[in-house]
């Protein structure tokens, strides 16, 4: 005899800490690579994310859409906090968000912040001094000197 079916909704509420109205939800059961919290669904065979399984109980079906999160919590299940968006609608809250590696802290930085700040200073010296002493190609420093590269850290 196989295992028992059980309601996932039965077995999502079981799993998630109803707080305050305004509070993250935190989910208590497992959670995925990405930090997500994530349910196995007997009825369809497969496994759920957790705050998209909320989202459809209080908001309808996602229709191809993504849920996203008002706060940021993977493991946040509060349906206050979800809302239907597609991926430019997500990514354009990462950025209002300021969540996204910019400058030395993305992994492809070659400069500091400091080091574009010198190279900004320097529009006198010549591209080869520059390209030479940062280890760069000219279209980097012109980048750079435009406010083409490293806008953001024009803006602070």
């Amino acid at each position: 005899m196989g295992r028992k079916k059980i309601d996932p909704v039965q077995k999502f509420w079981s799993r998630v800490d109803k707080r305050g109205p305004d509070e993250c939800w935190p989910w208590l059961g497992s959670v995925d690579k990405d930090g997500y919290g994530q349910i196995w669904d007997g009825f369809a065979g497969k496994s759920l994310r957790a705050h998209t399984l909320s989202a459809e109980l209080h908001l309808g079906k996602r229709n191809g859409r993504l849920v996203c999160h008002s706060c940021d919590n993977p493991q946040c299940s509060n349906p206050a906090h979800l809302f239907f968006g597609t991926q430019q609608d997500n990514m354009a809250d990462k950025v209002a968000k300021k969540r996204q590696a910019v400058g030395e802290m993305q992994g492809n930085s070659k400069l500091t912040e400091s080091q574009v700040e010198e190279i900004r200073k320097r529009r006198e010296d010549s591209y080869k001094t520059l390209c030479a002493e940062f280890n760069l190609v000219p279209s980097t420093v012109y980048r750079i000197w435009r406010g083409q590269s490293w806008a953001y850290s024009l803006a602070r």
